[in-house]
């Protein structure tokens, strides 16, 4: 009868887990490991077959552990903001997990293409329309601006170049939607694209721009 293992597989992924944390999922060696883990290498490879495998496992789960960042934010009310919020308070609570499975190098796709993969647009978009009563079309284009800034702030904090308290990231999240319900209800205006340049002048005031709002 072969030896019982040592450690268990969720042992050996939570260890690799907590390399990332702290490196980055390159640095989840045998030798990483078996250090951490106070063993000799052999218990990696009790589950793994090669360190791609285990690196994989990791990934994945530093992806389940953000789910439950997500899936507390959509209990939230509302829903799309509180999701939002959360989004932001994993890459601040989890800088190298985030790094990992939203800033690493990877195919080009279309934004929403991005979301769709994110692996939460459905229920999303369920609760962008149950809050704001707006179709399919409108529901999406506020999540993908929204997500847009709310990344934008997540990747200030996961690089540690910037900190924000909670409140002020509510704040401009509330702003920001606001902002943007506006816009959905507002005439559609062509200065809106208007490329900026040293020539480029746009007629009128902010008033002028405004009033339609």
């Amino acid at each position: 009868m072969p030896p019982k293992a040592k450690f268990t597989k969720e042992e050996i992924v939570a260890a690799a887990v907590d390399i990332i944390r702290t490196s980055n999922v390159e640095d989840i060696t045998a030798q990483a490991l078996a250090k951490r883990l106070g063993t000799s290498t052999r218990p990696v490879f009790t589950y793994f077959s090669t360190l791609e495998e285990l690196r994989a496992a990791a990934t994945e789960e530093a992806r389940r552990i953000y789910n439950t960042y997500a899936e507390r934010g959509l209990a939230m009310t509302p829903a799309f903001k509180g999701f939002a919020m959360e989004y932001i308070g994993f890459a601040i609570q989890e800088p190298s997990l985030f790094r990992l499975l939203f800033m690493r190098k990877a195919k080009t796709m279309s934004l929403f293409e991005f979301l769709d993969r994110e692996g939460h647009l459905y229920p999303i978009r369920q609760a962008v329309q149950a809050t704001f009563h707006l179709d399919q079309e409108q529901a999406d284009w506020l999540y993908e601006n929204m997500w847009t800034y709310a990344h934008g702030i997540a990747t200030l904090c996961a690089s540690e170049v910037v900190s924000f308290t909670r409140e002020e990231i509510s704040e401009k999240l509330g702003s920001l939607c606001r902002g943007l319900l506006m816009n959905l209800h507002a005439p559609k205006d062509p200065r809106t694209a208007v490329m900026p340049g040293k020539d480029t002048v746009i007629a009128g005031s902010m008033d002028d721009y405004t009033k339609a709002l």
